[in-house]
């Protein structure tokens, strides 16, 4: 019985049944453009070792055919290793150093499991990462709003414990890395109260929606910081909040986490796309939070990425800077788990993310999210529970009229959602209601 590898196709694995050439090369091309990865040459797509046939000139063809298709020359390495007593060929491909990389005129990213060609756009997106747009020199006339400069500045002295001083504008914001000869994009956009002016796109649009229905909407423009604040007050105006009491102290607890509603934002923001020219949106349902930019994820990071730990490549990395000293991000990649976590503190489903069609988006659930889940009987019977305190199974199953089997995947059900939990054999109660 063959072997089977332990890992299926991914955004790191490709396997290769046979030396198929321009397969070969069109992989090593999608990975240098994305964050490299090995192609298993001799392995069946489901994984299963079958060997390849090798040669006299077999890597030496396989070497000059990658080199000869693809501009500029990809780095690699090729070996043949034996897996289960059979010859497997084995390229591990660096992430390049000059992208974009092209296949035979085609420049291919891997996504997921497959090669995907990018367009015209997405290749501009690619090269200019080399060139941020936060980096490039502004040379028109520009404004600074120096009280909020001075206000940074002292918040790097108490929340940094930076040893800074304010002379002058141009001073401080050369120190700072946003001024050359010529202020750049992002000394605009940080400290710019014309920003929104020079930059149109620098916007976020907010809107709040009942039954799918517009109901109010705010346009908030100027410096970055200032945006963020902005939004995220608006936000927690227009959510619900109730009062619960914590031993002997009213505590107001909003619907959703305000750190996490935070952290979505201010990414929307640093992690943007600025040369589109698209707002960031703040869409406010009755039962989840949408915040979407401009900009999907960099080639090197997925979906799967954000929920573990992963290396921070911010698409702004002079805005991003500035941020983390402001203190409103780290440098770490952590944001999202931390995101995650203050929802799974609140009994509130993990945040969505979603990228694709040159946009990002992440989804805030509230608990009426998770209700829609339930039909009539595990409605009423999650009600009963939240009514009672605590019940027990048999409790449950006289309430609700069914067999005990059925009442038992109800709560197992309702338990999956964060609703409930089992606090002793047979015992069940809400979670944070």
């Amino acid at each position: 019985m063959s072997m089977t590898v332990s890992v299926r196709e991914n955004e790191k694995f490709e396997f290769k049944a046979s030396v198929d050439l321009n397969g070969i090369a069109e992989t090593v091309c999608a990975f240098s453009n994305s964050a490299g990865g090995r192609i298993l040459v001799g392995v069946s797509d489901s994984g299963k070792v079958i060997g390849v046939t090798i040669g006299r000139d077999t890597i030496e063809r396989i070497v000059n055919h990658v080199y000869n298709c693809i501009d500029p020359k990809p780095i690699f390495d090729i070996k043949v290793v034996s897996m289960d007593d059979k010859p497997v060929i084995v390229l591990t491909v660096e992430e390049g150093p000059n992208k974009p990389y092209f296949f035979r005129g085609r420049c291919v990213v891997r996504k997921g499991s497959t090669n995907r060609v990018l367009s015209r756009d997405e290749i501009v997106n690619l090269l200019v990462t080399k060139v941020t747009f936060d980096s490039l020199e502004y040379r028109g006339e520009v404004k600074i709003d120096v009280e909020l400069l001075s206000s940074f500045i002292e918040r790097l002295k108490t929340r940094r414990r930076m040893k800074v001083y304010f002379d002058s504008v141009e001073n401080v914001l050369s120190r700072l890395g946003l001024r050359n000869k010529y202020y750049n994009n992002a000394a605009v956009l940080l400290f710019s109260p014309d920003c929104s002016t020079i930059f149109p796109q620098a916007i976020i649009k907010i809107g709040k929606f009942r039954d799918y229905v517009l109901v109010d909407e705010v346009l908030i423009e100027g410096p970055l910081i200032k945006q963020v604040e902005e939004a995220l007050g608006y936000v927690i105006r227009n959510i619900e909040k109730r009062i619960k009491v914590v031993g002997l102290e009213r505590v107001e607890e909003h619907e959703y986490p305000i750190e996490a509603i935070r952290e979505a934002i201010v990414n929307a923001v640093v992690h943007r796309d600025y040369r589109v020219k698209t707002p960031v949106y703040v869409k406010i349902f009755e039962d989840r939070i949408e915040v979407s930019n401009p900009g999907e994820l960099p080639p090197q990071l997925t979906i799967e990425d954000l929920k573990k730990e992963h290396p921070s490549i911010p698409r702004n990395p002079k805005i991003a800077r500035i941020f983390y000293l402001y203190g409103y991000m780290e440098e770490w990649g952590i944001g999202t788990l931390q995101m995650i976590r203050a929802c799974r503190e609140r009994g509130l489903p993990d945040p969505e993310f979603k990228t694709g069609r040159g946009f990002f988006k992440v989804i805030l659930k509230s608990r009426k999210y998770i209700l829609r889940e339930l039909n009539l009987n595990e409605r009423k019977l999650y009600d009963y529970i939240r009514n009672r305190g605590a019940v027990t199974l048999r409790e449950c199953v006289n309430f609700i009229g069914k067999s005990e089997r059925t009442v038992h995947r109800y709560l197992n059900k309702l338990q999956k959602l964060g609703l409930i939990v089992k606090v002793e054999k047979g015992v069940y109660k809400v979670v944070k209601d």
